[in-house]
């Protein structure tokens, strides 16, 4: 009896074993084939998207005096946007529907195509940083502007999984090139030294051990999850590229700064922008379920703090107005899916008693033809589980 026991016991934990590195598996290589795919698709759809704009699209400020909106028509290369129109009370911007439906896009879809040759990376932004969007591939943060343009804009990817499109940030160092393509151009950036991209009070009131004494000349800064301040207006043109740090964790964020060496675009107006509440996050990912925040003890009231410290600096730390009506948070999203849970127990039940069933088969009929035509529902009904378990933990 005691040997029984030992061997059922024995086996479940081997068998618990084996599921929790195929689960592994799934998300370091089988994820990534999910992004591929999706990338696919995407590299077409922006490719469309481009063609049906016979060249880059430009704006140029102007002035109306009419009460009329100004639209421009698919033929037309050079859009007249933002214009202001009289209004009581102050102006209302004048909005080109066809700039803005190119674009202005729904979360997921394609926004742009970066480029960093200095680590082989050539991957299709998608708008959004939830967790279906930095799924597809690298997500960019509504809440900034986008490539090109003048401010700040932000570009959050994974290290590890989905295709991992940032996993070599740490390599980059000051002067290497980021170019990123949208409708209005292709956009050059030059990677920043640290000690250029924020200023040395900033660094040291802010950052969390950042750039060890003598490394100012790093193309990159690791901060805390909540220090949104690094997507903020810095009076400059730049694009910041975020992703957790370190690899496999979400502890802490990797971030680069380079600077538009390129002519800058201007943004054109939506009829309403939104501004964002000061709570909002860093894209993020996670392996292993812990907190969204990767575990971070900050005391309460720390972020307030850092925002102090940042306007001391003379750095406005807050974001800038949102281009889009639909991310009223950096975060929305990012802390899985709780939905998810049932689904993929259901499944994974669905999993052993599926496995359980051809077991009983193999005993009492052919082990070998049983296992031949178990294996590929057992299969099937496990990614099933994966998936939902995966889309349950923090992004990862």
């Amino acid at each position: 009896m005691s040997s029984r026991i030992l061997g059922s016991i024995g086996r479940f934990f081997i068998t618990t074993g084996v599921v929790i590195l195929l689960f592994a598996a799934y998300q370091l290589w089988g994820t990534g084939l999910q992004e591929a795919a999706a990338q696919g698709d995407l590299s077409s759809e922006f490719d469309e998207l481009l063609e049906s704009v016979e060249s880059p699209i430009a704006t140029a400020p102007t002035t109306s005096t009419t009460n009329a909106p100004t639209t421009v028509s698919p033929q037309t290369t050079t859009s007249v946007v933002p214009t202001t129109i009289p209004a009581p009370g102050g102006t209302i911007p004048v909005v080109d529907t066809y700039l803005a439906e190119k674009l202005y896009r729904e979360g997921g879809e394609a926004v742009a195509r970066i480029s960093i040759p200095k680590i082989g990376l050539t991957k299709v932004v998608v708008e959004g940083v939830k967790v279906e969007d930095l799924r597809n591939g690298p997500g960019h943060y509504g809440a900034t502007v986008f490539p090109g343009q003048e401010g700040n804009s932000g570009i959050a990817g994974h290290r590890t999984t989905y295709g991992a499109p940032f996993n070599r940030i740490d390599e980059l160092e000051p002067g290497d090139e980021i170019r990123v393509q949208t409708v209005q151009g292709t956009h050059t950036y030059r990677v920043m030294p640290a000690g250029e991209a924020y200023s040395p009070e900033l660094l040291s009131e802010l950052t969390d051990f950042v750039v060890p004494e003598g490394d100012e000349d790093l193309g990159h800064i690791i901060v805390r999850p909540s220090a949104t301040w690094v997507l903020g207006d810095f009076g400059d043109n730049r694009i910041t590229l975020t992703a957790c740090h370190p690899k496999l964790s979400a502890s802490r964020r990797i971030i680069v700064a380079a600077e538009l060496v390129s002519e800058a675009v201007d943004a054109p107006a939506l009829p309403t922008q939104t501004i964002l509440d000061d709570q909002i996050d860093l894209a993020t990912e996670d392996l292993t379920g812990q907190p969204l925040d990767g575990g971070d003890t900050d005391e309460p009231g720390d972020d307030a703090g850092e925002v102090a410290n940042a306007s001391s600096t003379g750095v406005d730390p807050s974001p800038p107005a949102t281009p889009s009506t639909d991310d009223v948070s950096l975060d929305e999203g990012l802390n899985g899916e709780r939905s998810a849970l049932f689904p993929a127990i259901l499944w994974g039940l669905a999993a052993i008693a599926m496995y359980q069933g051809f077991k009983q088969l193999a005993r009492r009929w052919r082990r070998w033809p049983a296992i031949a035509l178990g294996v590929v529902p057992v299969v099937i009904l496990m990614s099933l589980s994966f998936e939902k378990i995966d889309r349950f933990l923090p992004a990862g």
